[in-house]
Protein backbone atom coordinates (compact mmCIF):
# COMPACT_ATOMS: atom_id res chain seq x y z
CA UNK A 1 0.00 0.00 0.00
CA UNK A 2 1.21 3.10 -1.22
CA UNK A 3 -0.02 6.85 -0.36
CA UNK A 4 0.77 10.49 -0.84
CA UNK A 5 1.83 11.33 2.44
CA UNK A 6 2.13 9.49 5.69
CA UNK A 7 -1.34 10.41 7.40
CA UNK A 8 -2.78 8.79 4.72
CA UNK A 9 -1.28 5.22 5.57
CA UNK A 10 -2.56 4.75 9.06
CA UNK A 11 -1.13 2.27 11.36
CA UNK A 12 -1.56 -0.78 9.29
CA UNK A 13 1.85 0.77 7.07
CA UNK A 14 2.66 0.91 3.69
CA UNK A 15 4.82 3.47 1.92
CA UNK A 16 4.47 7.57 1.40
CA UNK A 17 5.34 7.97 -1.72
CA UNK A 18 5.18 11.65 -2.46
CA UNK A 19 3.24 14.32 -3.19
CA UNK A 20 2.31 15.78 -6.68
CA UNK A 21 3.01 13.94 -9.91
CA UNK A 22 6.64 13.81 -10.00
CA UNK A 23 7.26 12.95 -6.47
CA UNK A 24 4.84 10.41 -6.96
CA UNK A 25 6.32 8.97 -9.38
CA UNK A 26 9.30 8.71 -8.40
CA UNK A 27 8.78 7.11 -4.81
CA UNK A 28 6.60 4.64 -6.34
CA UNK A 29 9.08 3.94 -9.07
CA UNK A 30 11.56 3.20 -5.29
CA UNK A 31 8.27 1.23 -3.85
CA UNK A 32 8.47 -0.88 -6.76
CA UNK A 33 12.03 -1.80 -7.27
CA UNK A 34 12.74 -2.70 -3.28
CA UNK A 35 9.48 -4.25 -2.90
CA UNK A 36 8.44 -5.96 -6.39
CA UNK A 37 4.85 -6.42 -4.78
CA UNK A 38 1.91 -8.17 -7.26
CA UNK A 39 -0.47 -5.68 -6.24
CA UNK A 40 -0.41 -2.20 -5.78
CA UNK A 41 -3.34 0.27 -3.48
CA UNK A 42 -2.75 3.82 -3.75
CA UNK A 43 -4.95 5.33 -0.80
CA UNK A 44 -5.42 8.89 -0.02
CA UNK A 45 -7.88 11.35 -0.40
CA UNK A 46 -9.76 13.26 -2.92
CA UNK A 47 -11.86 15.97 -4.70
CA UNK A 48 -15.51 15.06 -6.17
CA UNK A 49 -15.92 16.75 -9.59
CA UNK A 50 -19.22 18.85 -9.93
CA UNK A 51 -22.49 16.05 -10.74
CA UNK A 52 -20.53 13.09 -9.52
CA UNK A 53 -22.82 12.44 -6.81
CA UNK A 54 -20.09 12.01 -4.03
CA UNK A 55 -20.83 12.41 -0.74
CA UNK A 56 -17.88 13.86 1.40
CA UNK A 57 -16.56 10.73 3.11
CA UNK A 58 -18.01 8.51 0.25
CA UNK A 59 -15.31 5.75 -0.97
CA UNK A 60 -14.29 5.32 -4.84
CA UNK A 61 -12.10 3.04 -6.72
CA UNK A 62 -10.00 4.14 -9.43
CA UNK A 63 -10.26 2.67 -12.94
CA UNK A 64 -8.46 5.02 -14.95
CA UNK A 65 -6.62 8.60 -14.38
CA UNK A 66 -6.34 11.41 -16.76
CA UNK A 67 -3.79 13.55 -16.89
CA UNK A 68 -5.05 17.35 -16.80
CA UNK A 69 -4.21 19.39 -20.03
CA UNK A 70 -5.21 22.91 -18.84
CA UNK A 71 -6.60 25.00 -21.94
CA UNK A 72 -3.62 27.02 -23.63
CA UNK A 73 -1.38 23.75 -23.03
CA UNK A 74 -0.18 22.17 -25.91
CA UNK A 75 0.75 18.23 -25.03
CA UNK A 76 2.94 16.27 -27.93
CA UNK A 77 1.26 13.20 -29.03
CA UNK A 78 3.66 11.14 -27.80
CA UNK A 79 2.82 11.98 -24.04
CA UNK A 80 0.34 9.69 -22.61
CA UNK A 81 -2.63 11.54 -21.07
CA UNK A 82 -4.24 8.20 -19.48
CA UNK A 83 -3.33 5.90 -16.92
CA UNK A 84 -5.31 2.76 -16.40
CA UNK A 85 -5.57 0.69 -13.09
CA UNK A 86 -5.53 -2.84 -13.50
CA UNK A 87 -9.44 -3.25 -14.44
CA UNK A 88 -9.30 -6.72 -12.66
CA UNK A 89 -7.92 -5.78 -9.36
CA UNK A 90 -10.06 -2.36 -9.59
CA UNK A 91 -13.29 -4.38 -10.22
CA UNK A 92 -12.07 -6.42 -7.23
CA UNK A 93 -11.62 -4.05 -4.83
CA UNK A 94 -14.91 -2.01 -6.10
CA UNK A 95 -16.93 -4.92 -5.80
CA UNK A 96 -14.99 -5.64 -1.76
CA UNK A 97 -15.91 -2.20 -0.93
CA UNK A 98 -19.45 -1.35 -2.80
CA UNK A 99 -17.60 1.44 -4.32
CA UNK A 100 -17.72 3.07 -7.46
CA UNK A 101 -15.27 3.01 -10.62
CA UNK A 102 -14.33 6.22 -11.14
CA UNK A 103 -12.32 8.25 -13.55
CA UNK A 104 -9.36 10.40 -11.97
CA UNK A 105 -8.38 14.04 -13.32
CA UNK A 106 -4.86 14.69 -12.53
CA UNK A 107 -2.36 17.75 -12.65
CA UNK A 108 -0.03 19.53 -10.96
CA UNK A 109 -1.99 21.72 -8.78
CA UNK A 110 -5.77 21.42 -7.03
CA UNK A 111 -8.41 22.93 -9.35
CA UNK A 112 -9.60 26.51 -7.65
CA UNK A 113 -12.11 27.31 -10.60
CA UNK A 114 -15.66 26.67 -11.07
CA UNK A 115 -15.61 26.41 -14.09
CA UNK A 116 -12.47 24.58 -14.84
CA UNK A 117 -13.93 22.32 -12.45
CA UNK A 118 -17.08 21.95 -14.79
CA UNK A 119 -14.50 21.21 -17.60
CA UNK A 120 -12.59 18.59 -15.90
CA UNK A 121 -16.58 17.20 -15.01
CA UNK A 122 -17.00 15.97 -18.56
CA UNK A 123 -14.54 13.03 -18.30
CA UNK A 124 -13.92 12.66 -14.65
CA UNK A 125 -15.61 12.32 -11.51
CA UNK A 126 -13.04 12.69 -9.40
CA UNK A 127 -9.65 14.90 -9.14
CA UNK A 128 -6.60 13.71 -7.04
CA UNK A 129 -3.14 14.50 -7.74
CA UNK A 130 -0.99 11.14 -7.13
CA UNK A 131 -3.46 8.60 -8.96
CA UNK A 132 -1.83 9.90 -13.04
CA UNK A 133 1.56 9.34 -12.25
CA UNK A 134 1.02 5.83 -9.71
CA UNK A 135 -0.58 4.05 -11.98
CA UNK A 136 1.65 5.31 -15.16
CA UNK A 137 4.39 4.42 -13.06
CA UNK A 138 3.23 0.83 -12.07
CA UNK A 139 1.74 -0.26 -15.63
CA UNK A 140 3.47 -3.67 -16.38
CA UNK A 141 4.78 -4.45 -12.80
CA UNK A 142 1.89 -4.92 -10.78
CA UNK A 143 -1.76 -4.79 -10.81
CA UNK A 144 -2.63 -1.35 -9.60
CA UNK A 145 -5.14 0.59 -8.67
CA UNK A 146 -6.50 3.88 -6.13
CA UNK A 147 -8.90 3.55 -3.08
CA UNK A 148 -10.00 7.22 -2.35
CA UNK A 149 -12.01 9.05 -0.16
CA UNK A 150 -13.95 11.94 -0.97
CA UNK A 151 -12.76 15.40 1.12
CA UNK A 152 -14.03 18.08 -0.43
CA UNK A 153 -15.96 19.72 -3.65
CA UNK A 154 -13.34 20.75 -6.24
CA UNK A 155 -13.27 24.84 -6.48
CA UNK A 156 -13.04 27.64 -4.99
CA UNK A 157 -13.57 26.36 -1.72
CA UNK A 158 -11.70 23.15 -2.26
CA UNK A 159 -8.95 23.64 -0.24
CA UNK A 160 -10.69 25.12 3.15
CA UNK A 161 -13.10 21.78 2.31
CA UNK A 162 -10.18 19.58 2.43
CA UNK A 163 -8.66 20.98 5.71
CA UNK A 164 -12.19 20.39 7.05
CA UNK A 165 -12.33 16.76 6.07
CA UNK A 166 -8.84 15.61 5.68
CA UNK A 167 -9.14 13.50 8.75
CA UNK A 168 -12.13 12.24 8.53
CA UNK A 169 -11.35 11.14 4.73
CA UNK A 170 -8.08 9.55 5.22
CA UNK A 171 -9.91 7.27 8.29
CA UNK A 172 -12.33 6.36 5.69
CA UNK A 173 -9.90 5.51 3.08
CA UNK A 174 -7.79 3.83 5.56
CA UNK A 175 -10.64 1.59 6.82
CA UNK A 176 -11.52 0.84 3.42
CA UNK A 177 -7.78 0.06 2.03
CA UNK A 178 -7.63 -2.33 5.24
CA UNK A 179 -10.88 -4.51 3.80
CA UNK A 180 -8.45 -5.39 0.93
Amino acid sequence: MVAAYAPELGARGGRAVGVGLVAAAAGTERALAEERPARLVLVGTAGALPGSGLAIGSIVVVARAELIVRPGEYVPGILSTVAEADAAFARECADKLDAPLVTVASGVGITSSEDEARRLATSAQVEHLESFAVLSVARHRAAATAVLAIANVVGPNAHAEWRANREQAEAAAIAAAQKL
